[in-house]
């Protein structure tokens, strides 16, 4: 998925697997997704790679990004999005405009930038990014496809 903006700061984000692919298991190989991408952001840019969502947890992605983009300015926004894993946030931090939303990413834990990095959670490096509702909408269906070759069952 890429949800970068004009000035291309953002994520370029992906599930690329299971945490135990070959588990005989479901439960367990069904478990986790490998996340994995690049955070660009005025600072510079870093490669991230680690099971950060559980699988039921991915589709929330697609569902907070869309929920944002089809909602009126006026409107209260959606809470922030979090995880069971604490590497990967999301919160609106603006939307007075009826086509632009401005998003707070926090990178945390194994997603954080090597000039960043800390040893407990809690504390995540922020990007901020402003989006279209059509930018949204096409990063949600981006996730939606990347997440559906590795179901959750």
């Amino acid at each position: 998925m890429r949800l970068t903006d004009f000035a291309h700061h953002g994520l370029l984000i992906r599930v690329s697997g299971y945490q135990f692919p070959d588990a005989d298991n479901l439960a367990e190989r069904h478990s986790w997704h490998m996340v994995e991408g690049t955070a660009i952001c005025p600072e510079g840019s870093w490669d991230f790679r680690f099971p950060a969502l559980t699988c039921d947890e991915s589709p929330r992605v697609a569902s907070w990004l869309r929920q944002i983009a089809n909602a009126s300015p006026d409107q209260t926004p959606p809470p922030p999005l979090d995880f069971t894993e604490p590497n990967l946030s999301m919160a609106v931090i603006s939307e007075k405009t009826s086509n632009a939303v401005s998003l707070q990413i926090g990178l945390d834990l194994e997603f954080a930038p090597p000039w960043s990095r800390r040893p407990a959670a809690g504390n995540p490096y922020l990007v901020r990014c402003r989006f279209t509702r059509q930018e949204l909408h096409q990063a949600a269906t981006e996730w939606e496809a990347e997440i559906a070759l590795f179901p959750d069952q």
